[in-house]
């Protein structure tokens, strides 16, 4: 009896541990990381590359980071420092090796060049990456060029679960139209990259999902708990490899020979990259071309991230040459003046809004009352309509400008409507052609200049006597951006346009007597402006007619009469904005 009962005890002690345990609740703990970070003359990108990595959905305690730097001729060592000592405490750890001298290399003559010292100076260092995420026993390294922008916060809990040695989440140029990327298609025989039909189909994402491919680089996750990595390395290099001595390269091959595939994975967006720069460009052409990239992202997205943990200063405000710059916009197009506000105040222009006239305001009595009526017989060249109270706002807009220019006394102003995406190197361009119009008006002097527009003359347009970027301008659409002169401004008012109104873009062309139509220019008495155009332009629309995410607030208005003009546009098939939407399919490995 007391057998059993010792037996029975027993026996409800076990059932109480066992649900005990099973009542206890826990989580195992995130991977360990080793984040490698190697910069090289890149201070000016470091500020957006370090917001993408402080905002990584991943425990920050279980990242260690490894910097290193060297062969600097900017202050890269000094903002990767200061970053670091703001963001310690909230890493596992963080290192930073850095060498001061030499800060070029012995064999390059230019600060870009990629000589044989420079890829064997790189993999060394990412050699020592790899050794020390083995002394740490780190669970994975992850490589990140400091050109890469990993603007997906789920980036490192993405790839872990795709459970491969060795992944890449695809990361595309910024430019839209653009094909290069972190990974190849295909290889040659010698190892060369190859373009294969294959690779346009994972770049568009036409098909998504994990892929083997022969080469990823740039930005890798490699899981260093499997055993094939134990053999995985940089350098020294293998005396079998006997190809061009690149990181990419010699990497990709002792992958190979470690019997490890290579995987990109395009299932989500995860951020771009830079293209390659040119070897001879210098530190300020990369700056320039990452503020041109800057600026652009800005023009059609939320602008890109600056961490606040490393200095960064805007230009300081100015008007430049410009007694004036203006910037028109409807009062509810508020996202518009935002991201124009966003973008001079990058480039360092200082500005003043300027309330645009909104035709949705407006009424037939209302432009009766104001002593505007329209050119007699005119009516849209292509839709073959009136005039829309749109067109007539847009008019006045610039007509008000024109009229503060003259009360002023304003010499010379800038005025840009919303909607202007800025061409590459746009304050270097704009300062090469005001020099040149400068030396041009000591004989030539000039009274108007488009920076953007859409020629609608198939005349040949010559070159002003004296440039090689200022051009005598012919018939043209657009008022997005153009410089004018208190002459100018004092020539369009006298030429009494509100009694007998045409679209503004119309009635420029017929006061420099260049409109098609001559029965609108003898409507107008000395048509005397001397205008010009910068050649190439230096802005363009951000949208054109058709395009997803165009917006007319000139066409989509009523008639001077106030009647729909709808009908108009679908007698033409226009379409003022596209609807259409690419369909992607699923493919896995």
């Amino acid at each position: 009896m007391r057998f059993i009962n010792v037996y029975l005890f027993i026996v409800a002690m076990l059932l109480i541990h066992q649900a005990a345990c099973e009542s206890v609740k826990f989580s195992l703990k995130k991977p360990t990381i080793l984040l490698s970070i190697i910069s090289r003359n890149e201070e000016h990108i470091l500020p957006t590359f370090l917001a993408y990595i402080e905002q990584l959905n991943y425990p920050k305690n279980r990242i260690t980071i490894l910097i290193q730097t060297d062969h600097n001729e900017d202050r890269t060592f000094n903002v990767l420092s200061e970053w670091s000592r703001n963001v310690k405490s909230l890493y596992h750890d963080i290192y930073i090796l850095h060498e001061a001298f030499p800060i070029t290399y012995n064999d390059s003559l230019t600060a870009n060049q990629w000589t044989t010292s420079r890829f064997l100076n790189l993999l060394k260092l990412r050699q020592n990456a790899l050794d020390k995420a083995r002394r740490v026993w780190s669970d994975y390294i992850l490589f990140v060029d400091t050109d890469n922008f990993l603007m997906n916060k789920e980036t490192l809990n993405i790839l872990i679960a795709t459970q491969q040695v060795i992944v890449s989440p695809m990361l595309r140029s910024f430019d839209a139209d653009g094909l290069y990327s972190n990974f190849w298609g295909a290889m040659d025989e010698r190892g060369y990259y190859k373009r294969v039909p294959e690779y346009f189909t994972l770049l568009k994402r036409e098909t998504l999902g994990v892929y083997y491919v022969p080469m990823v680089h740039s930005t890798m996750l490699i899981d260093m708990r499997s055993n094939l990595t134990d053999t995985l390395m940089f350098y020294p290099i293998p005396l079998s490899y006997s190809g061009v001595i690149d990181d990419i390269l010699v990497f990709a091959q002792s992958a190979k020979h470690s019997g490890i595939n290579l995987a990109i994975c395009n299932t989500e967006v995860f951020g771009f990259l830079l293209n390659p720069c040119a070897e001879d460009w210098t530190l300020e052409d990369k700056k320039d071309f990452f503020n041109d990239v800057f600026l652009n992202y800005a023009t059609y997205n939320e602008p890109l991230e600056r961490s606040v943990n490393v200095p960064h200063s805007f230009p300081v405000p100015s008007y430049g040459i410009f007694d004036e710059i203006f910037v028109i916009n409807l009062i509810r197009r508020q996202d518009r003046f935002k991201k124009m506000s966003f973008l001079l105040k990058e480039l360092g222009f200082k500005f003043r809004h300027f309330e645009a006239v909104d035709g949705r305001e407006l009424s037939a009595k209302k432009v009766k009352e104001m002593g505007i009526f329209p050119l007699e017989g005119f009516k849209d060249p292509y839709l073959e309509r009136p005039m829309t109270l749109g067109e007539i706002g847009c008019f006045l807009s610039h007509w008000r400008i024109w009229n503060e220019i003259v009360d002023r006394s304003l010499d010379m102003v800038l005025v840009l409507e919303d909607d202007v995406r800025f061409e590459s190197g746009f304050n270097k361009k704009l300062h090469q052609l005001l020099v040149s119009a400068d030396e041009i008006q000591k004989n030539q002097p000039w009274d108007f200049m488009y920076l953007g527009r859409k020629r609608m003359s198939s005349q040949m347009e010559y070159y002003v006597e004296g440039s090689d970027k200022i051009v005598w301008a012919k018939y043209s659409y657009w008022t997005l951006g153009y410089i004018i002169r208190l002459s100018g401004a004092k020539k369009l008012i006298a030429g009494d346009p509100l009694s007998k109104m045409l679209p503004v873009d119309e009635y420029i062309p017929i006061m420099f007597d260049n409109h098609p139509e001559t029965e609108f220019k003898l409507k107008f008495n000395n048509r005397n402006l001397i205008a010009f155009s910068a050649e190439p332009l230096l802005m363009h629309p951000t949208h054109y007619v058709g395009e997803m995410g165009y917006v007319s607030d000139t066409e989509d208005t009523l008639s001077i009469k106030e009647e729909d003009v709808k009908h108009f546009r679908e007698k033409k098939k226009f379409i003022l904005q596209s609807n259409i939407q690419q369909d992607q399919t699923r493919g896995e490995l």
